[in-house]
């Protein structure tokens, strides 16, 4: 019967994964703001509207962007207490982030529920099993852990950016500011982001009770 005969048609030229790794190097070479539907559909030689067929809007083109880039999570390397494992959770998160200098003013909005990211949520919710938290509160947990991440990844680029002291230096020399002129005489060593970002993580892991007193 014809009813049971296979469908024929062309077969799809592209791939919801080739269109996130294609937006993705975009993303890594120019920022984020260069990103979107007509963009990826030059860099994969495909005209625009074909790729309607694929992502429907850009939202939708970014949460994938953040989904794939969630594979570069290494979940199986993780090791030691609920709080050992966290840490290296987060501090995959920051290398990512490193990498992709992008992802952190995404990671701030709505998560993206696709295999990687559920596979991130699944992992961090069986390390926090035994931590006695509410189902709510271990949710919680994990998106305060990637909202620490990404501001610190953010405050990590915006100290990489050129800046011109005399603007600044001016403004304490008015002598209205005390405390902070006190802050900055004294803060002469450079901090080392590396403790400063763990000890962020571990104070908020002994807040929530995931590091016992």
């Amino acid at each position: 019967m014809a009813g049971n005969q296979p469908r024929t048609g062309p077969r799809p030229r592209h791939s919801r994964a080739k269109i996130a790794l294609a937006a993705i190097a975009l993303a890594d070479a120019e920022g984020i703001g260069a990103v979107s539907i007509r963009a990826v559909a030059a860099k994969i030689g495909a005209g625009a509207a074909s790729l309607y067929r694929y992502v429907q809007s850009h939202e939708e083109l970014t949460g994938l962007m953040v989904e794939q880039i969630s594979a570069e999570y290494e979940l199986e390397s993780l090791a030691g207490s609920a709080a050992q494992q966290l840490l290296g959770l987060a501090t995959q998160g920051l290398q990512i982030m490193r990498r992709h200098p992008w992802v952190p003013a995404l990671a701030m909005g709505k998560p993206p529920m696709g295999p990687n990211a559920l596979a991130y949520l699944e992992r961090g919710l069986a390390v926090l099993e035994s931590s006695g938290l509410e189902a709510g509160a271990k949710l919680h947990c994990l998106a305060m852990l990637n909202a620490i991440t990404a501001a610190f990844a953010l405050n990590e680029q915006s100290e990489q950016q050129p800046q011109d002291p005399a603007a600044l230096f001016a403004q304490l020399e008015t002598g209205r500011y005390p405390h902070l002129s006190a802050a900055l005489g004294q803060a002469a060593r450079p901090v080392d982001l590396q403790y400063a970002f763990e000890n962020a993580i571990m104070n908020y892991l002994r807040g929530v009770g995931v590091i016992p007193d």
